[in-house]
């Protein structure tokens, strides 16, 4: 070998022989408790025992603080192994095959490039339901962009009446009906 080698050689044994564990050394392993806000426990093997250590309430009654309410998860979320979250996609297709086909709604894009609906949809008000459908159309794939869902053909008027101005260029009122017979065959 080497002199290079025996350098970068005693380099690392002596790197290593550093990381040497000395029987004082103390896990913590921390655990948000099941029924407290802003509260951790940890075990300590160096004294063997559980500790909790509470946060803060401005009243002061942390400690009696317990929640009675259910976790809801949403759909979106990851929530296991056998239950990955839904695809928006297919969200947004369920959204529109479970609408009454007597409602109405607002097709505020139909295209064949899917980032050209997606992208007046994104710019479209928050305050209503929306999604982005694929279907076929003299054999080529189109797509349509939904916005809100409505039990009036005025009320429907009404919603894109309301829209601003660059929205409402190629939009329409249109029944769940009509939506739903292209996208129903796929």
């Amino acid at each position: 070998m080497n002199t290079f080698s025996w350098v970068s050689l005693a380099v690392c044994v002596g790197a290593l022989s550093s990381c040497g564990v000395s029987n004082q050394t103390t896990y913590v392993d921390y655990q948000p408790l099941p029924y407290a806000y802003d509260q951790t426990q940890y075990y300590s093997q160096s004294y063997g025992s559980m500790q909790q250590y509470p946060g803060t309430m401005s009243d002061g009654s942390y400690d009696n603080y317990q929640s009675k309410s259910a976790v809801d998860v949403p759909d979106s979320y990851h929530v296991g192994a056998y239950r990955s979250p839904q695809r928006a996609k297919d969200s947004d297709r369920n959204w529109v095959v479970n609408q009454n086909p007597q409602g109405y709604t607002i097709e505020v894009a139909d295209d064949q490039k899917p980032a050209a609906v997606a992208g007046k949809l994104y710019r479209m008000p928050k305050n209503n339901r929306m999604g982005e459908v694929r279907y076929q159309r003299n054999g080529s794939a189109y797509y349509k962009g939904l916005y809100g869902s409505y039990s009036s053909q005025e009320e429907a008027q009404k919603a894109l009446d309301a829209l601003p101005p660059d929205l409402k260029q190629g939009a329409g009122v249109k029944t769940w009906g009509s939506v739903q017979s292209h996208v129903g065959g796929e």
